[in-house]
């Protein structure tokens, strides 16, 4: 399969967008007006397949975490461009990867806008994301007395991780915690857009939560303080079997659940919450903004700055990206 075949394939899977203006081509225009931000994000088989995963799965990761990252910012996300490196595989490969992208394209109301396809000794994808934002949210703007709040599912991707790559026992009812770890689910567009007017600042948990936490205080200039952690049962129940501290785990196990954590103003909080109920979107009140600086868990203490980093889950010092 060469890469022209290789093209006409990615074609057959992929809708096109009538906002592309320059059609089948070497770059890709579209009109638009607002704010636009862009985000890329790669899927590279070495550091990340996880047991188990299929190539839908690691197309749908590889777009839905490019845009995520988008949708925190305040974005409606439009269009992706990816970057493909394959093996001398066979237009099977191809057209099951092709699918998982278009799927979740499907979902997060996207479109392939193009892209670039070359030989690789392995499989990496790399996908670009734009969107266009009428108010840009930032990591930078929590302030004290705002409320910390979270979006989307309770913590449980630690769980999957703990299964996956750290060989623990397979606890009962476990599955929906791989599924969500193969297939993330983010914040839906239409409730986070409803109420991006009302956010301070935000970002999503990709590095798992801690980490995520120290990045918005850092940004912020601020102190988190947290008076809980929406724990999902399962989580617990399989700490409790593993001997773990539930609390443990969450904090500093887990990532790619793609919740946004986000502060706002404490007057605007239950304007939130009414957009969650009308959205049918879980949404918790977990903590406080103050002055200084650090994370702290209620009856825990302080929070240590752990998560993902280049080289994988370990302490994370001075990086910043």
């Amino acid at each position: 399969m060469d890469e022209r075949e290789l093209i006409e394939r990615a074609w057959r899977v992929f809708k096109r967008d009538p906002r592309e203006l320059l059609g089948l081509d070497d770059a890709q225009a579209a009109q638009l007006s607002g704010n636009i931000v862009f985000k890329i994000d790669v899927f590279d088989e070495v550091t990340d397949w996880l047991p188990g995963m299929t190539l839908q799965d690691a197309g749908w990761r590889a777009v839905t975490a490019a845009v995520s990252d988008v949708l925190v910012k305040g974005a409606k996300p439009v269009g992706v461009l990816l970057g493909l490196g394959l093996p001398e595989e066979t237009v099977e490969v191809a057209d099951t990867l092709f699918k998982g992208v278009e799927e979740a394209c499907e979902a997060l109301g996207v479109r392939v806008w193009g892209g670039d396809t070359g030989y690789s000794d392995h499989l990496y994808l790399a996908v670009a994301a734009l969107g266009v934002a009428e108010k840009l949210v930032a990591r930078s703007g929590a302030k004290p007395g705002d409320v910390l709040m979270m979006a989307g599912h309770e913590i449980l991707t630690p769980a999957a991780y703990s299964v996956l790559l750290k060989g623990a026992e397979l606890c009962e009812g476990l599955e929906e915690a791989v599924e969500i770890t193969y297939r993330p689910k983010i914040v839906p567009r239409d409730f986070w857009l409803s109420v991006v007017d009302f956010v301070t600042a935000s970002i999503d948990d990709s590095d798992g939560v801690a980490l995520t936490l120290h990045y918005l205080a850092e940004a912020s200039g601020v102190r988190l303080e947290l008076e809980n952690l929406p724990l999902s049962p399962l989580l617990v129940k399989c700490a409790e079997a593993w001997g773990e501290d539930p609390l443990e785990l969450a904090l500093y196990r887990g990532g790619e659940e793609y919740s946004f954590i986000f502060t706002v103003p404490e007057e605007k909080t239950s304007l939130v919450l009414t957009e969650a109920g009308k959205h049918r979107v879980r949404v918790w009140s977990i903590g406080r903004v103050v002055e200084g600086s650090g994370v702290y868990l209620k009856d825990y203490g302080e929070v240590k700055r752990e998560g993902w980093s280049f080289g994988g889950w370990k302490k994370v010092q001075d990086e910043r990206i």
